[in-house]
């Protein structure tokens, strides 16, 4: 179950549904929710994201530039319809990243100064996919408890988790979404990226 941003409960595809509709028309919401990913989709967003963590610094709390970086790359190079979507993360019952607020839009003369509390990753064809949880795990200062957990659970050296919500629950973890970013927002978080 999610809660939408006034506390309101509502299921995931629900809120999945209202945080695409924030940058998306009606019916481009329904083809992101309706589409099927092939197995050159699927082959070409592996790659795609091998391709980003091979050139992107390993760094933790990086989600935002990661997301953006790994979503205009599908954009520019494919039909699929994907959504950087920002919300909370829990991992085994436990809240790893509350999203209080959406990252400012630049199209409003909003600089981000701060420090932001949720979650990015990308969502496409019914699945979730995050390439900035091992890394913020691995290279960020997280408490040891928490980092031996996932090392325990999942090994070192991992990357990218690309999965149905179902699969990811089954793995301990919750995505909740909140917002997505628009293009302005990824383009933005682009040019920051400093290689």
């Amino acid at each position: 179950m999610c809660f939408n941003n006034n506390g309101m409960k509502m299921d995931r595809i629900t809120a999945l549904r209202t945080a695409i509709l924030q940058n998306h028309s009606k019916a481009e919401t329904k083809k992101f929710l309706t589409y099927q990913l092939t197995k050159d989709d699927i082959d070409f967003i592996q790659d795609a994201a091998k391709d980003v963590l091979r050139n992107m610094p390993p760094k933790a709390f990086n989600c935002t530039q990661t997301s953006a970086i790994w979503a205009a790359i599908i954009q520019d190079h494919s039909s699929i319809p994907v959504s950087v979507v920002c919300g909370d993360l829990q991992f085994l019952d436990k809240n790893i990243f509350v999203c209080k607020e959406p990252l400012p839009d630049p199209k409003n003369g909003n600089v981000i100064n701060g420090i932001w509390d949720g979650h990015c990753w990308l969502e496409f064809g019914g699945l979730i996919a995050d390439a900035s949880f091992f890394r913020t795990v691995y290279y960020g200062e997280v408490p040891k408890e928490f980092k031996d957990l996932v090392v325990d659970k999942f090994g070192e050296g991992r990357g990218t988790m690309i999965a149905t919500p179902q699969q990811m629950e089954t793995n301990g973890f919750k995505y909740m979404p909140k917002y997505t970013l628009n293009n302005l927002q990824i383009n933005g978080l682009i040019n920051g990226i400093q290689l």
